[in-house]
């Protein structure tokens, strides 16, 4: 009993949502850093407004990684850990949108991450 308490104390944190939420801020940019421990994003869900210029800094923890989402044809190259990479778009359209790792099996591996533009 003791044993099973102790591993979900260790597990809840490993799958816990980390969010990052800026849609109260000002400003014409909204810089938000977005880090990788093994195969999972920190944070994993990012709250903005319809019409923000997002400047997204990804710094990799580890291994070859890279940060992309689709709908905004938005993508940092392939880096390995300890470098950093930044990419810049408009959130130009409302909704809930997948960013991922597009290297080979980790997006299926759970390293994704919801970008939420609201209206």
């Amino acid at each position: 009993m003791v044993i099973a308490i102790m591993a979900l104390v260790v597990a809840v944190p490993l799958f816990a949502q980390n969010v990052v939420d800026v849609t109260g801020q000002s400003g014409s940019v909204k810089e938000i850093e977005v880090s990788s421990t093994g195969l999972r994003f920190s944070p994993n869900e990012i709250r903005v407004n319809l019409g923000d210029t997002l400047r997204i800094t990804y710094r990799n923890g580890g291994g070859r990684h890279d940060w992309v989402i689709d709908e905004f044809d938005a993508a940092t190259p392939v880096i390995a850990g300890g470098q950093s990479a930044t990419v810049e778009f408009v959130a130009d359209r409302a909704g809930t949108f997948e960013f991922y790792c597009s290297v080979s099996g980790h997006r299926a591996a759970g390293m994704v991450g919801a970008l939420v533009v609201v209206e």
